[in-house]
This record gives C-alpha cells, structure tokens and sequence, in this order.
C-alpha cells in the first residue's frame, strides 16, 4: 500500500510503514505549502492513501474518496508521537489496508470508524 503523510503528522509514521512493507511519502519532501486541493489531487493520481490531522479532508463533499485512494483521518490533538505511532501500529493490525481504499478512517484514540462510500 502507498501512503502520503500530511505535513502536520510525525514524519516517523514513515518509518513505522516502512518497517511493515508499505510504500511512503512524505508532503514535506515534496513541498510543505502544498494546498489541501493539489494533495487531494496527487493522492487521485498516484492512488495513495493520505493520512493526515487535518479535518478539512472529511468533507467529503468537497474531498470525496474513490476506489483507488482514501484518507486516514487522525483525531489525536493531545496525544504524543509514541502514542501516536501506537495507534498507527494498532490501526494496520486491526484493518485491512485494503480497506482504506474509497474510505475516509478516523483514528480516535478509542476507536476507528472506518466510512465506506
């Protein structure tokens, strides 16, 4: 599975996927003023999965999700990164990756809630 990290996630989510045969990117190599609009964009092209903290991506009114991509959604404003990483690695335990495809997951530290559309 690839994945794109936004740029208000810990850049060691990259590490944690990495570790369990994932593909990962980063915006902040790419270019930390991306526009919400054209990582949108590049998640659709390159059929990636966005994990971010940024809860403009679940408007799916304006951020729909399709088949072939999806966005993981992490409500963690208090948490630290070790839990953080914690939570990362007990989502891709719990559920399929291939059920974050044409969903929006919302990671809460007591539960996920995975939307299929």
């Amino acid at each position: 599975m690839k994945f794109l990290i936004d740029a208000d996630c810990p850049r060691s989510i990259s590490a944690l996927l990495k570790d369990l045969g994932h593909t990962s990117l980063d915006i902040r190599d790419i270019n930390p003023a991306t526009p919400d609009d054209a990582i949108y964009d590049l998640i659709k092209k390159d059929s990636l999965v966005l994990i971010t903290r940024d809860t403009d991506f679940s408007n799916i009114l304006r951020y729909p999700v399709g088949p072939g991509y999806g966005i993981i959604l992490l409500r963690v404003h208090l948490l630290s990164i070790d839990e953080i990483l914690t939570l990362m690695g007990h989502l891709l335990e719990k559920v399929s990756t291939d059920d974050f495809l044409g969903s929006l997951t919302v990671v809460r530290k007591d539960r996920i809630r995975i939307h299929k559309f």
